[in-house]
């Protein structure tokens, strides 16, 4: 699998370029896709047994023979994937040791880009929607290649906004998501664990497949500072003066106690967490997930949220 270079990607300016460079990697590694479809197309009839559902009796078949059938179904390929980026102001956030100096927003558009990509080079539908509080903006799903150069300049586009409501979003979004397919949740997941469970679950329960990958830079997960420093609020007017030594045991202490929280949040609602550290290169870090992704689908793995 080819990998991204920094020198390299930092001469593409255009992000569906820098999408399309990392899938040529992921597809020259892959022998399969790395999802699996969930709409389906007639196969065949049956005879009618009791209990079956009534929604699929063929009623066609029932007036030319006066007998019943149920009309069976087989899976397609085809998929829809629905992106949900998180556009809030915490992840603008940008560390010293953040790939190619990109934030935690450029970073996520980056992964956004690379995974509508991935799915339209394969032929099956992909969409975004970008949300702070609220959800800002929608762009339907497409299997057209041009729909790429859309998304993309959306996401170039994008700004981010004050506040996060992930919870609220995520039921907003099941409500609208009217086709089961896979949704994929790019955020730092900064909101209410409880919120943002029932948000997933909801999503989980109309039948999507989910997956969060959670987005933290470095320093949110290592707290480097060293002196005296003064940290502030992305999302408020808060200011702390303080010595990182004298609180980084407890600050530690509550970031495991809230990954891990949210780690069963998802294990509980029957959605996959991948963490994903701004540090490590966009394509490595997708490679992993998806390559255990493709590895899942081989063993018969994968859960998958079809009709």
């Amino acid at each position: 699998m080819t990998v991204i270079d920094q020198s390299v990607l930092a001469k593409i300016a255009r992000l569906d370029l820098k999408a399309k460079y990392i899938v040529e990697g992921f597809i020259a590694g892959m022998h399969r896709s790395p999802f699996k479809g969930f709409s389906v197309e007639f196969a065949q009839h049956r005879g009618y047994v009791p209990g079956d559902d009534l929604k699929h009796l063929d009623w066609r078949v029932y007036g030319k023979s006066e007998k019943y059938y149920i009309k069976q179904y087989e899976a397609e390929t085809n998929l829809v994937c629905n992106v949900l980026l998180d556009a809030s102001t915490s992840m603008n956030y940008r560390g010293a040791k953040a790939f190619a100096g990109l934030s935690k927003l450029d970073y996520a558009k980056l992964v956004a880009a690379a995974l509508a990509q991935l799915v339209i080079s394969q032929s099956d539908a992909a969409g975004v929607t970008m949300f702070a509080d609220t959800v800002m903006q929608t762009i339907a799903p497409s299997t057209r290649k041009a729909h790429m150069l859309r998304i993309c300049t959306e996401l170039q586009a994008l700004k981010p906004r004050p506040k996060t409501g992930i919870g609220e979003v995520l039921q907003t979004c099941a409500d609208r998501l009217t086709r089961r397919g896979i949704v994929m949740l790019i955020s730092d997941c900064f909101d209410q664990p409880d919120a943002i469970r029932d948000g997933l679950r909801r999503l989980r329960h109309r039948g999507h497949e989910v997956v969060v990958l959670h987005v933290l830079d470095h320093d949110e997960l290592d707290f480097p500072f060293e002196g005296m420093v003064q940290f502030k609020g992305l999302e408020s007017d808060r200011r702390l003066l303080c010595h990182p030594r004298s609180v980084k045991e407890a600050y530690l202490k509550e970031l495991h106690a809230y990954l891990t929280g949210l780690q069963a949040v998802c294990r509980t609602s029957g959605v996959d967490y991948v963490q994903l550290n701004t540090s490590q290169p966009v394509d490595i870090a997708l490679s992993a997930y998806l390559a255990k992704r493709e590895h899942a689908a081989v063993g018969g793995g994968v859960r998958g949220g079809g009709r």
